[in-house]
């Protein structure tokens, strides 16, 4: 299978990668022309490329980047231009990786190039091979290329077709990477890959195309102004290189994303498929190495390496893909569970398979368990079958036991056993393998069955009379056969036993009737695993190759009929053997011989018997009379497992067995299924462990499985799902029916569910396997989930019901790039675009490619994606510049919140920013430092705890109150100190509004440096009390100099005590008197001090006693006015009096 990208215009949205090596106008506005006659009207222009082009803004930029093709309808208006007459420019395309090449075409303005020439490079420019050759003539610009038509596909020629003159404007030059003259057989052929590869592709101009003008430098006419390269387009045809083994292809890891989304743009990553991997899909999947990578087309995919779940990486092996004939060359890298080998198939050292569990088990590794005795290679064994490396003569799948014809397993052995040393000819069969005892011949006797038996006996049993048995005198102790015990040689020796009448029992030959049908439901008393139902017409053969000597033999036929309706059978007489036919149900038919049965056997077995006459030494006639009369051979073929013979039949036949095996036989009782070594003395039925069968325990039970050390495991076959109850004795695989599967056949096979009723899996046809419970399908190919395959997988879309198949979603990028931010993608029918829907966080019309606002991500980075942005839900998730979209840097912060996530409060707030708790700071302006606290802005307090930084002297939360020895918080200087007199105060503590100090008694003053009121004299020295009524004074309430008490108005007295004149005398209220009483007080003052000055005139010297009536009379007058000075303070009672008599005078 081979499929191909989409090929389009390698150039788009390449800008950046393209380069010129000569553009007009780089440096600075220059000047070019036209050919005169070509164009009417304005002939030169102007060029200036200092800026990208802009129809109007920069409609004379003709850089590189204008050549590449859009289709609106100013294309013709930009091109890109070359310097004026510069011969050598180059156009060099430089791409991410290798792309496939198709084709070249470039549209000149100007004439096209007298000569040219394409190259390409495969190594990013590290090399360069030339393509094609381009010249008007090819022989005078290069000589040395053929102008010859190319005789293959890789020819380098030139060719003359593109350099011609005309057109002059609107000139193509084109260049195919593959010649169409040659046919390809096959595109991904080395020589084919080395032409349409490439990493670079370089366009080299040699040759102005200059009509006549040949001499450019010539100053006169300035020709170099009108010659130089314009192209109107280039178009680098290809598509993203991938070997066959992809259809889509995605951005390159690494480079810059924001060119994405333009429109046409060719990417190089593969979308790989196929199970391949790589940029080009140039080498197989991981864990897909079992084939050889090829390119598409050239066989399978790759194949995924087989390592049964036990590795998880591989790599391929050309030597063993070559060695299994191109079948698998996958080597699993680093097994695990202890497996080994190319595919994990194989155990480790020491370990091998268990054969009851898959090789895509864990646990299916399993300890050897060998036999340190008889194994060699330390315990090594077959890691598929377990069986161990045995020493020469020891054998088992343990190691645990002699070969036959050795005896003695032993450590430090080498060999392991010692060889029987039996006489050949007088033993019968090997020796013992634990005590490598003899088992001799009638004839022989002796530990090594080396001797033969006294003349006598030899001569007696030749006329069959019995050899007497001779005793020890002292203890009666007969001489016993070999491996009998007792005094009268009556018991078999322990590990020993008589085989019963029965021994030499056969089943049917498996190879010639098919195998047992069903297992019998009811006890089986006479067979060994099953039954085989034989129909009419069938011969029947046994094998007998057991027996131990050539004498006549009784021949007894068990079967069971299934049909009430017989015929007559003939039965081949065999030379040497008498036929006797038993129907169990019916009796049975002994000592009678017939030629023909009445029998339709679905059932069938056979024994032989040795004819009792026929034995010799087997006592006296008596025991044989006993014998015939007690019907002993009989009651042991009828005898059931639960029954047991009459002592007299058990003792004869235990005597008879005795001279049949010359002795006991040994017991043989398997080490793994029986529970020990001893075995019933008549019969040598071991004992079995659980579900195990057989005399010697050495198979299992039907419908049982997986014989081993704990007995055999019942193979509990679903009856719903198994054709029958029995399994596979080793596997335990129950055989299952068409539909069901599993060891148990308990499941529906691959394809079907539901057990047991299994449906068909429902999936769409897009897988072959479902939930053996639910239905629900698995492992859904071509991208598909669902519980039907019924929708695409993540990162792609479709419809697989409707045969839609489903297609990478490119949000931007493919979901394995680490670039895929969509949750789903669908394709809208209306735009026919692609629609994704993008997870959270990433936003973008078409491709998620983007943040949302609030989130944020560098996503030209590998595995970025779009988180959102740590800013503490501080900013509104609404906003897109709420942070910055590449690097998540908080921008906007809310709620009062700063930082580069804002997880702090702004300055001038405190709280918690990462729950929105950022509270303003309430400093008090007064008492908190002047440069924290700025004009026009909240005050800056601890970002935490809100505490404001005060002032010296200033304390509180908010810096709002005085501490102590500071008071008058004022927003001048804060807190002042109280400068308390250290003498005269209490404590430095002062009143923090008023500033006083809390003085001692006498002394005063806001700093207790005065002396206190009502105090006076220096404060230095000693402060005395004035003793001033505090009620009549003013304040201070005296002179702290003279200590003159200083009264209040309405108050005096030398203490301030007594009310004034023209005041009520209670005091201390001394309320001023009625506005008369001022007049009356007025004049009697007047009239008291006239008489004062009388008084001063009398000479009181020179008295005669006529004086003293003149005297007498003045001092009465003087009493008199006293009395009426005294009416200034009169009681308002007395007043009242005075009223009522001036009313009566009047």
């Amino acid at each position: 299978i081979s499929c191909n990208p989409q090929v389009g215009d390698l150039l788009v949205g390449r800008a950046a990668q393209l380069s010129a090596s000569s553009t007009c106008g780089l440096d600075g506005p220059q000047n070019y022309c036209i050919i005169g006659y070509l164009e009417e009207g304005q002939k030169c222009f102007i060029c200036d490329s200092q800026l990208p082009y802009h129809r109007y803004n920069s409609p004379n930029s003709h850089r590189i980047e204008n050549v590449i093709t859009n289709f609106d309808l100013e294309r013709k208006l930009k091109w890109w231009q070359s310097e004026n007459g510069v011969h050598h420019v180059s156009i060099q395309l430089n791409l991410e990786t290798m792309f496939q090449f198709s084709h070249l075409v470039l549209t000149f303005k100007s004439f096209r190039p007298a000569a040219m020439l394409v190259e390409r490079s495969k190594d990013f420019g590290r090399s360069w091979k030339v393509v094609r050759y381009f010249a008007e003539d090819c022989s005078l610009h290069f000589p040395s290329v053929s102008t010859a038509p190319a005789r293959s596909i890789d020819d380098v020629v030139c060719d003359s077709r593109y350099s011609g003159s005309e057109p002059s404007s609107d000139g193509e030059v084109v260049l195919k990477a593959l010649d169409p003259v040659f046919k390809t057989e096959n595109p991904h052929a080395p020589n084919i890959q080395d032409l349409t590869t490439v990493t670079n592709i370089r366009v080299n101009f040699t040759r102005l195309f200059t009509l006549g003008d040949t001499l450019l430098s010539r100053r006169r006419r300035n020709p170099q102004d009108k010659y130089y390269y314009s192209v109107y387009n280039m178009v680098v045809q290809g598509s993203c290189f991938c070997n066959g083994h992809a259809s889509q292809c995605v951005p390159m890891a690494g480079v810059r994303w924001d060119i994405f989304t333009q429109p046409g743009m060719v990417h190089g990553q593969c979308v790989c498929q196929h199970n391949t991997a790589g940029e080009n899909c140039e080498r197989c999947q991981d864990f897909h190495h079992d084939s050889p990578w090829r390119p598409g087309g050239e066989g399978a995919a790759d194949i995924s390496c087989k390592c049964h779940g036990h590795s998880d990486s591989c790599h391929f092996d050309a030597a063993r893909y070559k060695a299994t004939g191109g079948v698998s060359g996958g080597v699993c890298d680093d097994c695990g569970n202890n497996r080994m080998g190319p595919q994990c198939e194989q155990c480790r050292p020491f370990l091998y398979q268990d054969l009851q569990r898959a090789k895509d088990d864990p646990h299916a590794c399993i300890p050897c368990n060998c036999d340190p005795v008889g194994s060699r290679d330390g315990g090594q064994c077959d890691s598929l079958s377990g069986q161990c490396v045995c020493k020469e003569n020891v054998e088992g799948q343990r190691c645990d036991r002699c070969k036959h014809g050795f005896f003695s397993l032993r450590q430090d052995d080498p060999a392991g056993c010692q060889a029987c040393r039996c006489h050949p000819l007088g033993s019968v069969g090997s020796c013992d393998q634990l005590t490598g005892t003899c088992e001799c011949d009638q004839m022989a006797s002796g530990p090594l069955c080396d001797q033969c038996l006294p003349p006598l006996c030899h001569f007696l049993s030749f006329w069959g009379i019995p050899c007497p048995v001779r005793c020890s005198p002292e203890d009666g102790q007969c001489r016993c056969l070999p491996n009998m015990i007792g005094r009268r040689c009556s018991d078999p020796a322990p590990g020993y036993f008589l085989p019963p009448l029965n021994y030499f029992l056969y089943e049917l030959n498996p190879g010639v009737l098919p195998q047992c049908e069903q297992a019998y439901h009811q006890p089986v008393t006479w067979t060994g695993l099953g039954l085989v139902r034989v129909f009419e017409g069938v011969g029947l053969r046994f094998t007998v190759d057991n027996l131990p000597s050539s004498t006549d033999y009784q021949l007894v036929i068990s079967y069971e009929l299934e049909l009430s309706l017989c015929e007559k059978t003939n039965l081949r007489r065999l030379h040497g053997f008498n036929f006797f036919c038993s129907k169990l149900n019916d009796g049975i038919c002994l000592y009678e011989v017939i030629s023909t049965c009445l029998i339709l056997p679905p059932f069938f077995q056979i024994s032989l018997f040795n004819r009792i006459g026929s034995v010799q030494n087997f006592c006296s006639q008596s025991d044989l009379d006993t014998f015939h009369q007690f019907h002993c051979t009989g009651l042991t073929v009828k005898l059931g497992p639960q029954e047991s013979l009459p002592e007299v039949c058990e003792g004869l036949i235990m005597s008879l067995s005795a001279q049949i095996h010359n002795g006991a036989v040994l017991c043989r009782c398997n080490v793994i299924g029986s529970i020990g070594p001893s075995c019933s003395k008549l019969g040598g039925f071991c004992q079995c462990k659980a579900n195990v069968i057989g005399r010697c325990c050495d198979a299992c039970a039907p419908v049982t499985f997986g014989f081993g050390p704990e007995g055999c495991k019942r193979c509990d076959c679903d009856p719903h799902g198994s054709v029958s109850e029995l399994c596979d004795q080793v596997s335990g695989q129950c055989a299952c029916r068409s539909e069901t599967a599993g060891q148990r056949c308990d499941r529906c096979q691959m394809g079907f569910w539901g057990f047991p009723s299994c449906r068909s899996c429902e999936c769409n046809g897009l897988s072959e396997m479902c939930d053996g419970l639910t239905g629900d399908c698995l492992s859904c190919r071509e991208h598909t989930t669902g519980p039907s395959c019924e929708r695409c997988v993540e990162g792609y879309y479709g419809d697989p019901i409707s045969r839609q198949a489903c297609q990478l979603c490119l949000c931007p990028d493919v979901l394995s790039s680490g670039r895929f931010f969509a949750t789903s993608c669908q394709h809208d029918p209306q735009s026919l675009r692609l629609i994704c829907n993008c997870q959270e966080g990433h936003t973008g019309k078409s491709y998620c490619d983007r943040c949302s606002p609030g989130f944020y991500g560098d996503l030209t980075l590998p595995g970025a994606v779009c988180k959102e942005c740590p800013c503490n839900n501080n900013i509104n998730p609404d906003d897109p510049n709420s942070c910055n979209s590449r690097t998540g840097e908080c921008l906007h912060c809310l709620h009062n919140t700063i930082g580069l996530h804002c997880q702090n409060c702004k300055p001038g707030y405190y709280g918690n920013a990462l729950t929105q708790d950022c509270k303003e700071c309430s400093c008090d302006r007064r008492g908190t430092q002047v440069t924290r606290c700025p004009l026009g802005r909240p005050c800056f307090c601890d970002l935490r705890t809100g505490q404001c930084p005060c002032r010296t002297g200033v304390i509180g939360k908010l810096c709002d109150e005085c501490e102590d020895r500071y008071w008058n918080l004022n927003i001048a200087s804060g807190c002042q100190p109280c400068s308390c007199d250290p003498v005269n105060s209490i404590s430095n503590i002062c009143d923090k509004v008023t500033g006083r100090c809390p003085c001692h008694p006498e002394f005063g003053g806001r700093h207790c440096d005065e002396c206190r009121e009502n105090h006076f004299r220096n404060p230095d020295l000693q402060c005395i009390p004035c003793d001033c009524n505090p009620e009549g004074t003013k304040r201070p309430s005296c002179d702290p100099e003279t200590s003159e008490c200083i009264c209040r108005a309405g108050v005096t007295g030398i203490f301030c005590d007594e009310c004034a004149p023209g005041f009520n005398t209670l005091f201390p209220a001394c309320e001023q008197c009625h506005p008369c009483n001022a007049l009356w007080t007025q004049i009697v003052t007047d009239v008291q001090q006239a008489a004062q000055k009388i008084t001063t005139l009398i000479p009181h010297n020179n008295m005669q006693p006529t004086d003293n009536h003149y005297l007498q009379e003045m001092m009465n007058m003087r009493s008199v006015m006293d009395s009426l000075a005294n009416l200034r303070v009169i009681s308002p009672p007395s007043v009242e009096k005075l009223e009522k008599m001036s009313l009566k005078v009047r």
